[in-house]
Order: C-alpha cells, then structure tokens, then sequence
C-alpha cells in the first residue's frame, strides 16, 4: 500500500470513529469497535481486521447497518466494508505510512523475507498472556527458550488438537523475538499461506525470489504442517527450504495436529527432520488452567462476568480454549446490550446450550465405552482388546480401538497407553496404521465410520 493510500485509510476510520462515538455508548464503542484495524482501502470498500470469526459474525449482525452508515458519511459517497480475522497493531499500521516507496518492491506472496513483523499473526498473542498449566507447560517453556537463543531447540514442533494455543505460542516467539532484535526477518505463516505463495511464484516466474526471499529468514513459524501431506511439489520445495535454514540454524518452529510420523502422505525424509528437533505435545487445557484463561480475558473487557459464571464456563466448557473464548465473548457481547448489564448462571445456560451440548456430548466417550463398542462390533470381549492376544481377529479390532481413543477423546498417547496396557509408541503406531489398512480394506473402512457413528450417537 502506498502512502498516501495508507495516510487515506487512517483518516477515513478516524472519522467513523468520530462519528460512531456520537451514536454508540462509550463502553459499547470501546467493546466493539476499539480493537478494530483499518487494514486497506479497495476501492469504494474499506477492509476492517477483527480477532476472530465470532466477533466478525457479531459485529456484522449487531452493528452493520451503522458501520456502513458511519463510512459513507466519513468518506462522502457509499461505502461498504468487509472483515478480516486476525489482528494488527495499530501503531505498526501508523508508522508504517512512513516507510517510503522502496518497501514496495515486492508483494508478501513474492518476498517473505521483505515484512519483518509477523504479518499474519497477532501483536496481542504474548508469553506474558498465555496461561500456563500442566498440559502446555513444557511446550510454553521450550518456546520460550526457542524465543530467547533462537536455534537452540531446531526444529521445535508442537502438535495438539485444535483451538488449544498452538498458534499463540507461535505469535508469542515472533513478538518476543522482534522484540529483542527489531532487524530480525521473522515470519509467521500457515501451510496453506506458504502453498498458495509458492504457486504465485511459480505462476509469475517468481520462483527464484520466492526461494531467496524465504532463505533470508532468521525466524520461520509454520502453522498446520499436515497441509503438506500428499502435495508431492510442495514438499520437495520445504524439504529444500527447511534444509538451507536449518543449515545456517536459523529458527524453524512447526505447529500440527499430529505427531509428524502421525501424517499420512508426508515423506520419510520430512518426518525425520521434523523429529530431528524438539517434539512437545499440547492438550486441551484443565479446569485450573480454564479458569484462570478467563478470569485473564476478564482483564481486557470493560464489561465484567461474575466469577461465579466464569467457574460455570471453566467446568462445562473444556474441549478448546478457543470454544471458551467464544463462549465468553458471546456473554460479554450480550450483556453489552442489557440495561443492568449482569450475566447469571441461568443467562450463561440458556445463550451457551449448544455449545454446553456438544460439550457434554463430546465427554459421554470415554476410553472404555470405545474399547466396548468395537468389542461388541466385532464380536470379542473387551478382555481380549486387552490382553496380549495377538490373532488378526483380535489384533486388528485392538488397534481401531487406540485409534479411535486418540481420535475422539482428549487422551494422549501414553494416557491411552496405560489403558491398554501398552506403551505409547504401540499406540502411535496404531494412530498410523489404520487409516492405511481402510486405505486398502474397504470392508474396514466401514466398520471404522459405523463405529464412530455409533459412538456419537450413544
């Protein structure tokens, strides 16, 4: 964006804000629109950063109508807006309109190297407001050493299941390191973001400064590694890219959902330098560490929950710490709209029950009622999942079983381990195997899907 294009959206969202603080309650405006980034201007449309897809839907349902009043009053003629998830310090934006034309050389898809911040990711996501708690406590620690002696821990990759702080881990070691070092060449970037540049570059015969612009990186943070399984290109270029960083030990830092031998698709010689590093795994939060999470949300709303509310989210609400966020947003966002402005535990029951509903769903599977359907489906005893039994009739059911338990419960290996009576890597092997096997065996593959349908209907 050019400058006087960037000095233009500062004024436009100015004015609307002027204008909004006129026709808004302080403390709705400050709620709603305060954290709001002006990101560009196309055309006769302005495009708005918000934090997340919750408070996207909200403000467009809530506040649409008068947004887009606001903007063609400030700007003169009809004007619209759209939103972006994801946020942007606002400061950065201001100083950036500074920066002078040669900055520009480039687009973000060319040259990755040229934005030194973390483009994609969030000045608000710090080590100083993740809450630690024994299921993130190692991971928390060995990226923050990742932060402070980049290349110490190389690569560092932390899998776990959505929603849990992955990626604010990731953002927290961008933002410490800039911090640090305000001339290092830092980027954040997800899977699919580095797919779709890398195709950019090849579809503009680009591609050598693509590659060159990559390999200028102090810090590279990946988000979502298991987007490279099966993309046979893509991977020959990160294998590439990873190896010449990884040379010159610069920073690698992964995120997945899965243990890198866990990635179906994902070449040998990528899962071994994955592993070649540090691996740490993240679960879902406790109700310690739940809690704890909101009563620190808490700090950044001017409109306050009762901490009695909060313990009820903390104790209904455990699959992701992104669902309880949401949940919590929901109920500031509603009593942002009361006269007394006060939540009770009824309020909470009534505006969350789907979600408190799907919460408690998703607890009703527990490791036994797994090991007893698959039992009852293939016609053995649960005694004989759990024995040493090692016939195909036997051997076969026990590995949809651990598969199935790392799938759809919160476990980890060894937890699921210690219920088998088995280590964690007979596990993980299992996790491996059986989407093979219902790659080969139709036949299993239905008694997987019928298993799962079983199980989630019960």
């Amino acid at each position: 964006m050019r400058q006087h294009d960037k000095c233009g959206l500062l004024l436009t969202w100015t004015k609307t804000c002027e204008l909004l603080k006129k026709r808004l309650h302080q403390a709705t405006f400050e709620q709603w629109f305060g954290s709001i980034v002006p990101v560009r201007l196309d055309g006769e449309q302005i495009v708005l950063g918000v934090s997340d897809d919750f408070f996207a839907d909200w403000l467009k349902e809530n506040f649409g109508d008068i947004l887009t009043d606001a903007l063609s009053e400030s700007s003169g003629q009809k004007f619209s807006f759209t939103l972006e998830t994801g946020h942007v310090n606002v400061d950065e934006i201001k100083e950036s309109a500074e920066i002078d034309a040669e900055a520009e050389a480039a687009s973000p898809a060319e040259d990755f190297s040229k934005n030194r911040t973390n483009s994609n990711g969030s000045a608000r996501h710090t080590f100083a407001n993740f809450v630690v708690g024994e299921e993130n406590r190692y991971a928390y620690a060995a990226a923050k050493t990742a932060a402070d002696t980049p290349g110490v821990y190389n690569p560092l990759y932390i899998y776990g299941g959505t929603g849990i702080g992955k990626t604010h881990l990731l953002q927290a070691v961008a933002n410490q390191v800039l911090e640090r070092n305000s001339r290092a060449v830092v980027k954040y970037v997800t899977c699919e973001e580095f797919l779709n540049n890398y195709v950019d570059s090849l579809r503009n015969k680009r591609h050598s400064e693509f590659r060159s612009s990559v390999r200028k990186l102090d810090v590279i943070l990946v988000d979502d590694v298991h987007m490279l399984a099966n993309k046979t290109q893509l991977q020959e270029e990160f294998f590439n890219t990873f190896n010449s960083l990884y040379n010159e030990n610069k920073q690698i830092i992964l995120t997945s959902d899965k243990q890198p031998c866990e990635i179906i698709g994902l070449e040998d010689r990528l899962v071994s330098r994955f592993e070649s590093g540090v691996t740490t795994e993240i679960s879902a939060p406790v109700f310690e560490t739940r809690l704890a999470i909101l009563r620190m949300m808490q700090e950044g709303h001017i409109i306050k929950i009762e901490d009695e509310v909060l313990v009820f989210l903390a104790n209904r609400i455990s699959s992701s710490v992104r669902r309880l966020k949401g949940a919590l947003l929901r109920l500031v966002a509603f009593a942002s709209a009361m006269s007394n402005r006060r939540i009770t535990i009824e309020d909470a029951e009534s505006l969350l029950h789907k979600v408190i509903e799907e919460e408690s769903a998703s607890k009703i599977i527990s490791i036994y009622s797994i090991q007893k359907a698959v039992a009852d489906h293939f016609d053995i005893r649960v005694n004989d999942i759990l024995s040493e039994k090692r016939p195909k009739n036997i051997a076969e059911p026990r590995m949809v079983a651990m598969y199935l338990c790392r799938k759809m419960t919160n476990h980890s290996f060894p937890e699921i381990g210690a219920a088998f009576g088995k280590n964690h890597a007979t596990i993980m092997n299992a996790n491996k195997k059986i989407p093979e096997l219902c790659e080969r065996n139709e036949s299993m593959k239905r008694s997987l899907s019928l298993i799962q349908r079983q199980l989630q209907q019960s």
